[in-house]
């Protein structure tokens, strides 16, 4: 067999081999772990029924974060209310809408109060170094900042949120139409919302894209006169 390989090629396609094999693996890991841990997680937060009357008066626009749930991006919609029970003005999440792109909604056409099992806690700001930018002046946050998103209600103080553990989220074609699915960010650690099997998939493209940057390589070299057998 005669091999005579091209340097800049074989350095560039060695390197990208290396990324995408420690990706495939990574990706596993994660499959792995996440199949070997218990169904249930320990959770600090006690959930509780919650009442809370929006407040319908205030003239703005539903609040609008960005998230994942059923491995669907959302936008969670949330709006100043009260709680029935104590009085204490807390930024309630009502309901979400799947999709990339938010659908705005005025506060005043939100339903005049909700009641879910939820955890009401103060809750800091959070989001990563890869969140895209907030955009207050359109009601849309890709992360959940409490203090903020109540400032920009027009509103003071530092307000509980209330979460349902069960959220409602609805067709961004046709809000007509719904699902209800277990709110990942109810919790002060978000729940992880990719299921062990999309790990797997994603292992399986990383080391498929790996067993294609080879054969490429070798199918290169072969029409090159650079390998012959």
């Amino acid at each position: 067999m005669t091999f005579r390989p091209m340097p800049i090629l074989t350095a560039l396609s060695a390197l990208s081999l290396v990324i995408l094999l420690m990706l495939g693996t990574w990706q596993y890991q994660r499959y792995s772990e996440k199949m070997a841990a218990p169904v249930e997680e320990v959770i600090e937060e006690v959930a509780e029924r919650l009442i809370v009357d929006i407040n319908r008066d205030h003239p703005g626009n539903a609040q609008q974060v960005y998230g994942f749930a059923d491995s669907e991006p959302i936008w969670r919609r949330y709006a100043p209310g009260t709680l029935s029970a104590t009085g204490e003005a807390v930024l309630v999440m009502v309901e979400a809408t799947g999709g990339a792109q938010p659908v705005p909604v005025a506060i005043s056409t939100l339903p005049e109060s909700t009641t879910y099992e939820g955890i009401l806690a103060r809750k800091q700001a959070s989001g990563s170094a890869f969140s895209a930018n907030d955009a207050p002046e359109n009601d849309q946050w890709y992360a959940l900042s409490p203090q903020r998103i109540w400032s920009n209600l027009g509103l003071e103080g530092d307000p509980r949120v209330a979460e349902p553990i069960i959220m409602t989220v609805r067709n961004a074609a046709d809000l007509t139409q719904s699902r209800l699915t277990p709110n990942p960010y109810a919790y002060s650690k978000p729940l992880d919302p990719l299921p062990p099997e999309r790990h797997f998939g994603y292992a399986l493209t990383w080391w498929g894209m790996a067993l294609g940057l080879i054969g490429v390589y070798v199918a290169l070299h072969r029409a090159r006169g650079r390998l012959k057998f």
